[in-house]
Protein backbone atom coordinates (compact mmCIF):
# COMPACT_ATOMS: atom_id res chain seq x y z
CA UNK A 1 0.00 0.00 0.00
CA UNK A 2 2.90 2.35 0.76
CA UNK A 3 4.17 1.92 -2.79
CA UNK A 4 0.75 2.50 -4.34
CA UNK A 5 -0.32 5.41 -2.13
CA UNK A 6 1.83 6.41 0.84
CA UNK A 7 -0.70 9.00 2.03
CA UNK A 8 -3.55 6.47 2.18
CA UNK A 9 -1.25 3.90 3.79
CA UNK A 10 -0.63 6.27 6.69
CA UNK A 11 -4.37 6.52 7.36
CA UNK A 12 -5.05 2.76 7.35
CA UNK A 13 -3.95 0.72 10.33
CA UNK A 14 -1.44 -2.00 9.48
CA UNK A 15 -3.63 -4.38 11.48
CA UNK A 16 -6.73 -3.64 9.36
CA UNK A 17 -6.10 -6.31 6.77
CA UNK A 18 -9.53 -6.02 5.16
CA UNK A 19 -9.20 -2.26 4.55
CA UNK A 20 -5.66 -2.65 3.25
CA UNK A 21 -6.68 -5.33 0.78
CA UNK A 22 -9.63 -3.26 -0.44
CA UNK A 23 -7.45 -0.14 -0.82
CA UNK A 24 -4.88 -2.08 -2.82
CA UNK A 25 -7.63 -3.54 -5.02
CA UNK A 26 -9.04 -0.07 -5.71
CA UNK A 27 -5.60 1.29 -6.60
CA UNK A 28 -4.85 -1.60 -8.94
CA UNK A 29 -8.25 -1.55 -10.65
CA UNK A 30 -8.41 2.22 -11.13
CA UNK A 31 -4.67 2.65 -11.72
CA UNK A 32 -4.86 5.72 -9.45
CA UNK A 33 -3.88 6.40 -5.84
CA UNK A 34 -6.77 6.10 -3.42
CA UNK A 35 -6.22 9.64 -2.12
CA UNK A 36 -6.60 10.98 -5.67
CA UNK A 37 -9.89 9.13 -6.06
CA UNK A 38 -11.17 10.49 -2.75
CA UNK A 39 -10.12 14.04 -3.65
CA UNK A 40 -11.87 13.92 -7.00
CA UNK A 41 -15.13 12.88 -5.34
CA UNK A 42 -18.01 11.65 -7.40
CA UNK A 43 -20.88 13.20 -9.26
CA UNK A 44 -23.98 13.70 -7.14
CA UNK A 45 -27.01 11.55 -7.82
CA UNK A 46 -29.28 13.10 -10.41
CA UNK A 47 -33.04 12.95 -9.94
CA UNK A 48 -32.85 11.84 -6.32
CA UNK A 49 -33.34 13.68 -3.08
CA UNK A 50 -31.55 12.12 -0.14
CA UNK A 51 -33.34 12.04 3.18
CA UNK A 52 -31.64 10.52 6.19
CA UNK A 53 -33.49 9.11 9.17
CA UNK A 54 -31.70 8.06 12.33
CA UNK A 55 -32.93 6.10 15.30
CA UNK A 56 -31.70 7.18 18.73
CA UNK A 57 -33.08 4.83 21.37
CA UNK A 58 -32.70 5.48 25.06
CA UNK A 59 -29.34 4.03 26.13
CA UNK A 60 -30.77 1.86 28.94
CA UNK A 61 -33.39 0.44 26.55
CA UNK A 62 -30.70 -0.21 23.95
CA UNK A 63 -28.54 -2.04 26.47
CA UNK A 64 -31.52 -4.11 27.62
CA UNK A 65 -32.14 -5.14 24.00
CA UNK A 66 -28.48 -6.00 23.51
CA UNK A 67 -28.57 -8.24 26.57
CA UNK A 68 -31.83 -9.89 25.49
CA UNK A 69 -30.47 -10.43 21.97
CA UNK A 70 -27.36 -12.12 23.35
CA UNK A 71 -29.52 -14.42 25.47
CA UNK A 72 -31.79 -15.20 22.50
CA UNK A 73 -28.84 -16.02 20.24
CA UNK A 74 -27.47 -18.39 22.86
CA UNK A 75 -30.89 -20.03 23.24
CA UNK A 76 -31.02 -20.53 19.46
CA UNK A 77 -27.73 -22.45 19.36
CA UNK A 78 -24.92 -19.92 19.12
CA UNK A 79 -22.73 -21.94 21.50
CA UNK A 80 -23.33 -25.09 19.44
CA UNK A 81 -22.32 -23.16 16.30
CA UNK A 82 -19.02 -22.12 17.89
CA UNK A 83 -18.47 -25.69 19.13
CA UNK A 84 -18.96 -26.98 15.57
CA UNK A 85 -16.44 -24.43 14.24
CA UNK A 86 -13.90 -25.67 16.76
CA UNK A 87 -14.67 -29.32 15.96
CA UNK A 88 -14.17 -28.52 12.26
CA UNK A 89 -10.63 -27.47 13.15
CA UNK A 90 -10.88 -23.71 12.60
CA UNK A 91 -7.77 -21.95 13.80
CA UNK A 92 -7.90 -19.27 16.50
CA UNK A 93 -7.23 -16.58 13.88
CA UNK A 94 -10.03 -17.74 11.53
CA UNK A 95 -12.42 -14.98 10.41
CA UNK A 96 -15.44 -16.06 12.50
CA UNK A 97 -13.43 -15.50 15.66
CA UNK A 98 -13.00 -11.84 14.71
CA UNK A 99 -16.73 -11.24 15.23
CA UNK A 100 -18.22 -10.20 18.56
CA UNK A 101 -19.07 -13.22 20.65
CA UNK A 102 -17.27 -15.97 18.79
CA UNK A 103 -13.92 -15.43 20.48
CA UNK A 104 -15.57 -15.17 23.90
CA UNK A 105 -17.62 -18.34 23.41
CA UNK A 106 -14.54 -20.17 22.14
CA UNK A 107 -12.73 -19.20 25.35
CA UNK A 108 -15.62 -20.54 27.44
CA UNK A 109 -15.68 -23.81 25.51
CA UNK A 110 -11.93 -24.19 25.87
CA UNK A 111 -12.11 -23.53 29.61
CA UNK A 112 -10.09 -20.30 29.71
CA UNK A 113 -13.23 -18.36 30.65
CA UNK A 114 -16.53 -19.07 32.33
CA UNK A 115 -19.78 -18.90 30.40
CA UNK A 116 -20.96 -16.01 32.62
CA UNK A 117 -17.74 -14.08 31.89
CA UNK A 118 -18.12 -14.81 28.16
CA UNK A 119 -21.70 -13.53 28.14
CA UNK A 120 -20.72 -10.39 30.06
CA UNK A 121 -17.85 -9.76 27.62
CA UNK A 122 -20.13 -10.27 24.60
CA UNK A 123 -22.66 -7.83 25.97
CA UNK A 124 -19.99 -5.25 26.80
CA UNK A 125 -18.39 -5.54 23.35
CA UNK A 126 -21.80 -5.17 21.71
CA UNK A 127 -22.60 -2.11 23.83
CA UNK A 128 -19.29 -0.55 22.80
CA UNK A 129 -19.99 -1.33 19.15
CA UNK A 130 -23.44 0.26 19.39
CA UNK A 131 -21.92 3.35 21.00
CA UNK A 132 -19.35 3.65 18.17
CA UNK A 133 -22.16 3.35 15.62
CA UNK A 134 -24.18 6.09 17.32
CA UNK A 135 -21.11 8.33 17.54
CA UNK A 136 -20.35 7.74 13.84
CA UNK A 137 -23.88 8.46 12.65
CA UNK A 138 -24.30 11.55 14.84
CA UNK A 139 -21.51 13.16 12.81
CA UNK A 140 -23.51 12.54 9.64
CA UNK A 141 -25.03 15.82 8.42
CA UNK A 142 -28.74 16.40 7.80
CA UNK A 143 -30.07 13.36 9.66
CA UNK A 144 -33.58 13.63 11.06
CA UNK A 145 -33.41 11.78 14.38
CA UNK A 146 -36.24 9.87 16.02
CA UNK A 147 -36.00 8.79 19.66
CA UNK A 148 -36.66 5.08 19.92
CA UNK A 149 -36.53 1.82 18.00
CA UNK A 150 -37.82 1.13 14.50
CA UNK A 151 -40.36 -1.43 15.72
CA UNK A 152 -42.17 1.22 17.79
CA UNK A 153 -45.46 1.90 15.99
CA UNK A 154 -45.62 5.47 17.33
CA UNK A 155 -42.14 6.16 15.99
CA UNK A 156 -43.12 4.60 12.66
CA UNK A 157 -46.09 6.96 12.49
CA UNK A 158 -43.89 9.95 13.32
CA UNK A 159 -41.43 8.90 10.60
CA UNK A 160 -44.22 8.53 8.04
CA UNK A 161 -45.59 11.94 8.96
CA UNK A 162 -42.12 13.47 8.58
CA UNK A 163 -41.75 11.82 5.17
CA UNK A 164 -45.15 13.22 4.17
CA UNK A 165 -44.03 16.67 5.30
CA UNK A 166 -40.97 16.25 3.08
CA UNK A 167 -43.26 15.47 0.16
CA UNK A 168 -41.92 11.95 -0.27
CA UNK A 169 -45.09 10.10 0.65
CA UNK A 170 -48.46 11.37 -0.58
CA UNK A 171 -51.24 11.90 1.90
CA UNK A 172 -52.55 14.22 4.57
CA UNK A 173 -52.71 17.12 2.16
CA UNK A 174 -49.09 16.90 1.07
CA UNK A 175 -48.65 16.24 -2.63
CA UNK A 176 -45.95 13.84 -3.78
CA UNK A 177 -43.06 15.61 -5.47
CA UNK A 178 -42.25 12.70 -7.72
CA UNK A 179 -38.68 12.78 -6.52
Amino acid sequence: MRRLDAQAAQKISAADEQKLIRAIEVCLITKKPLTELHRSGRAPLQGWRVLKIGLAPDREDLYARIHARTDAMLERGWLAEVRSLLEAGLLANAKPFDFIGYRELRAALQGSSTMDDAIAAIQQSTRRYAKRQLTWFRREPAVHWFAGFGDDTLLQGDALNWLREQGVIPGRGVEATGV
